[in-house]
């Protein structure tokens, strides 16, 4: 009988949480995002432009990010189309893809600025949806303030890599699983995916140990002229104590009927990334 792994493949981080590279699925929502703003700007052109704005940001694009001639603009009968052309273009690197999205948005920035008395700012709400999108796709990579930030670095990648590929069956089976809840589509299950995190370490700790705690294997380990510095053991232990409070119902029931604590996709991944971490530390103090 297939295990788990062998069931459903060996799932790659680096396939999951998307870094340097813009896969169809965000080229999409990306563009997605811009059909959404040029509806916004067209119900709001009436109000606050005497042209349509969406056209103008058009032609900034053209003028200011491609440095094309501004006069070039208009074929004649219509209007070049510049950001999801742009986008689509398969020449185009992923992050010269970026950079338009970063130029749009501070080009709304100063729309905002010259506008700011309509309901909700036309940038905060490209940028919503664009952060939505981002994490809903596991994009590495989020906007802040007037910025596109990389969220999720290479390393990080590479310490749950190192973790699956150094340790037991076992072990990569639980880490396997969070990160597929991580992934899981359309809705992640990110209470499950930490408790898949943190079962590794009571896995692994249970390999080397026969302990049934996390707390007892570290002693027993220590015991063992293994020693963790006093800090770093109390760190981890408050992490570990962290997914067995009442209310989060990562390792039991929630105590809470409302359920008010939700854990989202930051903290999936803290903790996938901090139990990866933890368990290459332990496999290279015991050799």
């Amino acid at each position: 009988m297939k295990l788990f792994s062998e069931r459903y493949g060996y799932t790659k981080p680096s396939d999951v949480i998307i870094r340097e590279k813009i896969t169809p699925e965000i080229q999409n929502a990306i563009c997605s995002c811009y059909d959404k703003l040029k509806n916004r700007l067209f119900l709001d052109s009436g109000l606050y432009f005497d042209t349509d704005p969406y056209i103008a940001l058009e032609q900034y694009l053209w003028t200011y990010f491609l440095n094309n001639r501004e006069g070039d603009f208009q074929d004649g009968r219509r209007y070049y189309i510049v950001a999801t052309a742009f986008l689509e273009d398969k020449n185009n690197s992923w992050y010269r893809k970026l950079d338009i999205v970063e130029c749009t948005i501070k080009y709304l920035q100063d729309i905002d600025k010259r506008y700011n008395n309509w309901r909700t700012p036309v940038n905060q709400m490209f940028i919503k949806q664009l952060n939505f999108e981002f994490e809903r796709l596991n994009f590495a990579y989020r906007i802040i303030g007037q910025e596109i930030v990389e969220i999720t670095s290479k390393s990080e990648i590479a310490t749950i890599e190192d973790a699956m590929a150094n340790t037991s069956r076992n072990i990569k089976i639980h880490l396997n699983r969070a990160l597929e809840l991580y992934a899981q589509r359309p809705t992640a299950d990110y209470r499950n995916s930490i408790k898949e995190s943190i079962s590794a370490v009571e896995a692994f700790c249970r390999e080397k140990t026969d302990e049934n705690s996390l707390g007892k294997a570290l002693n027993h380990l220590e015991a063992n002229g293994i020693i963790i510095p006093k800090l770093l053991k109390v760190a981890f232990d408050k992490l570990y104590a962290y997914t067995n409070q009442p209310d989060t119902g990562i390792r039991h029931a929630l105590m809470d009927s409302d359920g008010a604590y939700t854990p989202a996709s930051e903290e999936a991944l803290f903790m996938l990334v901090s139990c990866s971490a933890f368990l290459n530390y332990l496999c290279r103090k015991i050799r």
